[in-house]
C-alpha cells in the first residue's frame, strides 16, 4: 500500500476466511505477524520491462533491487550498499537477475531481523533455495555485491544450507 509521504506499507496477511460465502472471502491482516518477502518478477511483468526498455531504446536489465518500495534496474554498487544499510528492522532486501523469460531466473534476498541479525536467502528458480544467517552487515555486503557481480565463489563467505521446497514461490 503506497504512503502518501512515499514508500509503502507492507500488510501481513494472517488469515483469510468467510463467515457466510466461501466465493467472499474476508482478509484478516496482523501488523506484527511475520515479514513478507517481496515477490519475484512474473513473466508478464519482466515481458512489461523488456518491452519499455526496448521502447526507450535501452538494452535489457540485468538486475532489479529492491528495498523500502524503491526499485533499482540495474543498480551499482554504491545503489545496493545503501539499499542495504537503508534496511529497517524486518524488511527486506530482494536482488533478482533477469534472464531470458523460459530460464530460471537467480535471486538472492536479505531479511533484517529485530535481533539486527540478517537472514539470507538464495535461489536459482522456484525449488532450489538455499539459506545463510550472518550478523555483519559487511559480510551480506560482500556476498550480495559479489552475486550481482556474477563473481565466482560470492557463498563463500557464509554457510549455506538447503532448503526444501515443495512448491513455486513464485506468485501466479
Amino acid at each position: 500500500m503506497p504512503l502518501p509521504e512515499g514508500g509503502v506499507y507492507v500488510y501481513r496477511l494472517w488469515t483469510v476466511g468467510s463467515w457466510s460465502d466461501p466465493d467472499d472471502p474476508i482478509a484478516v491482516y496482523n501488523p506484527d505477524g511475520p515479514p513478507v518477502p517481496p515477490p519475484l518478477w512474473t513473466i508478464q511483468e519482466k515481458t512489461w520491462l523488456r518491452d519499455k526498455r526496448r521502447s526507450e531504446g535501452l538494452g535489457p536489465i540485468g538486475i532489479t533491487a529492491l528495498a523500502g518500495g524503491r526499485i533499482a534496474h540495474d543498480p551499482d554498487p554504491r545503489d545496493v550498499e545503501t539499499m542495504l544499510a537503508g534496511l529497517r528492522s524486518r524488511e527486506y532486501l530482494l536482488l533478482e537477475r533477469l534472464t531470458d523469460l523460459f530460464e530460471n531466473d537467480a535471486y538472492i534476498q536479505v531479511l533484517l531481523r529485530e535481533d539486527e541479525t540478517y537472514e539470507l536467502e538464495h535461489g536459482v528458480g522456484p525449488l532450489k533455495c538455499f539459506a545463510a544467517r550472518a550478523t555483519s552487515q559487511a559480510e551480506v555486503r560482500k556476498a550480495v555485491l559479489d552475486w550481482a557481480a556474477d563473481r565466482a565463489g560470492w557463498q563463500a563467505s557464509l554457510l549455506w544450507t538447503d532448503m526444501d521446497r515443495t512448491g513455486p514461490r513464485r506468485r501466479a
